[in-house]
């Protein structure tokens, strides 16, 4: 506080005095208390405020921090609050219906009979499935669907024409979707070929109500009424088709068929039956899983800006100790005083919302087309009342706690300091709890495990979270502690230059926050490095190393009689796969719907894909067998239950998700049929890529007469493709041919849009992480001062200084930088090769180039601060010392 403050002050305190004296005693002595104590507080209130704006790099540190958190956590959960309402509105529609029948195979007859005892207009038959669709000149892959006449029971089709669907949608004709006009580059009144019919574009689908949204799709959707599917020839026992009975009703009645399906169904294990409330759509599964992962690194951002928040309050508060001693020696109160910094705090608060409000809503504006793969294209972003509403009380709480630790300091300040004495003192004759404030420590990780379950919506989910950030931060935090001890026995016994002892010495200065700037930087770089490094993998693999011999064509539905003339359109070799579709009943005995798996990546209740072969394929070796790298031996062919069992080899991925190993029996149900196998050997992968794979192997004998489909894979000239499919799409319509470079481009797609989102975010902690660092620097930049002076009197030139600081950050800096990469690249070839099975591939050149720039931005930092805080102020301190 300056002395025109003081004056002002005094004089306020005459004034009321003389007034006091004007009236009767008691009267006058409570008016001059309370005028007093009034005019006090208000000055020394108003000298604060202007003390906090003028000192500009205090406040706008402390709003900067706080408004870029604010903002992407509004941004967040506006747009989670979004989708979920999306979905809560339209989850009918979303999923078709009330109720929602899905089998592979045609339906049985029971299953008819009773969809029969409702109306026509409760029922809606639906088939999906992917084909070939062909022009004169083009050839596509598209996702088709074919409906019945109720289609759809709730939610709208829209057209581009404005055309009631069904009047549209007759004998004859398609609605597309823009996308397949464009690949096709046809026009509405085209003629297209699906299979064996042809078709007329009469329109084009604009919106579908039950369309999911997928990462991955093949091509556009094809709408066509049920009536006409017959005729592509599509249909048989080979199709993928997936069969779907959507069913409308009131509550009562769809309860009862509920019931009577269930019990239906008790012989039907292959169908599905699920309802509109249970139903997980893939709109929830996708937006859900990748909004969860991006609010946890936001809510990691919040607690960084609570960091640098806490380092920019106690260096204020430390600025301010003299005119805090002043306020005290003319007799205002400690509460009074904690309050004056509360409000200043709490309206510099409410500027970083309103701040934030306005950020958020560009990032909304300017995100929503970064955020097609995650969310559905007719949701509408907004900022949400209530995400405004929670961002705006997650503020006050965040600056109240944060303020209420920071300002304790205030209670050792005491009229002595002004002589610079009794401050540390008084700290001795404190409390315990004052001193230790478990209290304080205890509510705050209270406060952030009940925020944690109310975000992701689960009391286990949230401790197990807060358990793995203790876990995690306390692993940097031991290391950084460790580093440190390590870099001052170094300074200490090794034969280094005085500077760089000096520089090290003053890492373990009192209040430096080393091991808090070290975590925070480490955590931030580990998680960006660990991103790199698998978005840099799967592009290796999937994208820029592409095996020169791995197939790039696949087709679908073969049948055993069309090899020759494949192999002759194909001109290249062509591997041909049969696939047999079963469910495992019991695995070594134990009902499948007991089994624990030990890895949660899979379902042992699913529907899997068997196959037979006599050779262990190129992509794939054998780990464990009964005889010497063989897939079969012969075993006894009965069993304890006189059931005939055949060898069997399975994946090692397959034996741990059942739970068996060499010796043990698993048994399947093929379309009503039970087969056992016995395993005799165990295969594991080289690599996961565009190779095929199965989890199941037997003998050609066992399974060769079982009912099955066909897919092969070739490798051709990607140039070739296009040229390839129009030849195998007209001499066998109900092939399906898929072009695997494209596969390819769109994984490709799909990871760089998933990093790009996670990169934003990870910056942001990283942003975060260099303003604890700045913040650091503020609330020591007294004792840095008074050092500098020091080092000055004793001859040490200005450009010392500056190398003095640069080696401090330099040290501490690339070092947290250089543990962080070294720990996240570990976890990243962990993940790729023990959970993805993926090679592990360092990028090499975007590590450099980070690095780089991190060691420019800590030496940027260091030489302006050298510059704005010790080279403006340290000539002023040496005359002082003098």
């Amino acid at each position: 506080m300056d002395n025109k403050n003081v004056e002002d002050i005094s004089s306020t305190d005459n004034t009321d005095t003389t007034m006091a004296r004007e009236s009767d005693a008691s009267g006058g002595i409570v008016r001059q208390l309370l005028t007093s104590t009034l005019g006090l507080q208000g000055l020394g209130a108003q000298a604060l405020s202007r003390s906090w704006w003028q000192r500009w790099i205090y406040p706008v540190l402390f709003l900067l921090t706080l408004t870029l958190s604010l903002a992407t956590y509004l941004t967040l959960d506006s747009i989670q609050q979004s989708v979920d309402t999306y979905i809560n509105d339209n989850q009918r529609a979303l999923v078709g219906g009330d109720l929602i029948l899905n089998s592979k195979q045609d339906w049985p007859s029971e299953v008819l009979t009773q969809i029969d005892t409702l109306a026509d207009t409760q029922t809606v038959f639906d088939y999906q499935f992917s084909a070939m669709v062909v022009t004169d000149e083009q050839t596509l892959l598209a996702s088709i669907k074919a409906v019945s006449q109720s289609y759809p029971l709730y939610g709208d089709v829209e057209l581009a024409s404005g055309q009631p669907l069904w009047q549209q949608l007759t004998a004859n004709h398609v609605v597309v979707a823009p996308e397949v006009l464009k690949s096709l580059d046809a026009d509405i009144g085209d003629q297209i070929t699906i299979g064996d019919a042809q078709f007329i574009i009469s329109d084009v689908l604009t919106k579908e109500p039950d369309r999911p949204l997928s990462a991955f799709g093949f091509g556009g959707r094809i709408l066509m009424p049920q009536q006409t599917l017959e005729a592509t020839n599509l249909l048989g026992q080979r199709s993928r088709i997936n069969y779907r009975i959507e069913l409308a009703g009131n509550a009562e009645l769809m309860a009862i068929q509920r019931d009577k399906l269930t019990q239906i169904l008790t012989n039907y294990p292959d169908i599905e039956l699920s309802d509109a409330e249970s139903a997980d759509t893939s709109v929830s599964r996708i937006s859900d899983n990748v909004l969860m992962f991006l609010k946890l690194l936001v809510i990691a951002v919040l607690l960084l800006s609570a960091v640098a928040m806490y380092g920019v309050i106690t260096a204020f508060v430390t600025k301010q100790q003299s005119s805090n001693a002043i306020r005290l020696a003319l007799g205002e109160p400690l509460g009074s005083l904690k309050r004056s910094y509360y409000q200043l705090l709490i309206i510099t608060a409410i500027i970083a919302c309103i701040a934030a409000i306005l950020v958020s809503f560009g990032l909304l504006k300017v995100g929503q087309p970064y955020l097609v793969a995650i969310l559905p294209a007719d949701v509408s972003l907004a900022i949400n009342p209530i995400s405004a509403i929670k961002t705006i009380i997650i503020a006050l709480v965040l600056t109240l706690l944060i303020a209420q630790r920071g300002l304790s300091t205030l209670n050792t300040t005491k009229p002595a300091t002004l002589l610079n004495q009794g401050a540390s003192s008084a700290g001795q004759q404190l409390p315990w709890y004052q001193r230790l404030p478990l209290l304080w420590y205890g509510l705050m990780l209270a406060g952030l495990y009940v925020f944690f379950a109310y975000e992701v919506g689960g009391w286990l989910f949230g401790a197990q979270l807060l358990i793995g950030l203790i876990g995690f931060v306390s692993v940097f935090w031991l290391l950084a502690r460790g580093w440190l001890w390590l870099l001052a026995r170094i300074a200490s016994n090794a034969k280094i230059g005085w500077m760089q002892r000096i520089a090290i010495h003053n890492l373990a200065r009192k209040g430096n926050q080393s091991a808090l700037f070290f975590v925070t930087l480490a955590l931030s770089v580990a998680v960006l490095t660990l991103i790199t490094t698998l978005n840099h993998s799967i592009n290796a693999q999937f994208i820029n190393a592409y095996p020169e011999d791995a197939p790039n064509l696949f087709l679908l539905d073969i049948q055993s009689d069309q090899h020759d003339e494949i192999d002759t359109i194909i001109g290249a070799p062509v591997s041909y796969y049969p696939v047999i579709r079963a469910r495992v009943v019991t695995a070594n005995n134990i009902p499948v719907q007991d089994i624990e798996p030990a890895d949660g990546f899979d379902d042992p209740a699913r529907v899997f894909n068997l196959s037979y072969a006599d050779t262990v394929m190129d992509t794939e070796f054998i780990t464990d067998a009964v005889a010497d790298n063989q897939l079969y031996a012969p075993i006894d062919n009965q069993n304890e239950q006189n059931q005939d069992v055949a060898p069997l080899s399975i994946l090692d991925t397959a034996a741990s998700l059942l739970n068996v190993g060499m010796g043990d029996e698993v048994r399947f149900n093929i379309q009503g049929i039970e087969i056992v196998g016995q395993i005799t050997s165990i295969r594991s992968r080289y690599e996961q890529g565009p190779s095929p794979y199965f989890y199941f192997l037997f003998e050609p004998a066992v399974l060769s007469a079982a009912p099955q489909i066909q897919f092969a894979t070739a490798h051709v000239n990607a140039d070739d493709i296009p040229d390839l499919q129009g030849k195998m799409v007209r001499q066998f319509p109900a092939v399906t041919t898929i072009d695997g470079t494209a596969i390819a481009q769109q994984v490709q797609e799909l990871v760089v849009q998933m990093s790009r989102l996670v990169y934003v975010f990870t910056l942001l902690a990283l942003l975060t992480g260099v303003m604890v660092l700045i913040s650091s620097l503020l609330s020591t930049s007294q004792d840095r001062l008074q050092e500098s002076a020091s080092f000055r009197l004793l001859g040490m030139q200005k450009r010392d200084l500056y190398m003095l600081n640069i080696l401090e950050l330099g040290v501490l800096g690339i070092s947290a930088a250089t543990f962080a990469i070294i720990i996240a690249s570990v976890g990243a070839w962990a993940a790729l090769t023990q959970w993805f099975n993926l090679r592990f591939s360092v990028p090499w050149a975007s590590l450099s180039i980070g690095s780089m720039a991190l060691i420019v931005l800590l030496f940027a930092i260091a030489i302006i601060y050298v510059r704005l805080v010790i080279g403006r102020g340290i000539m002023a301190r040496v005359r002082a010392m003098i």
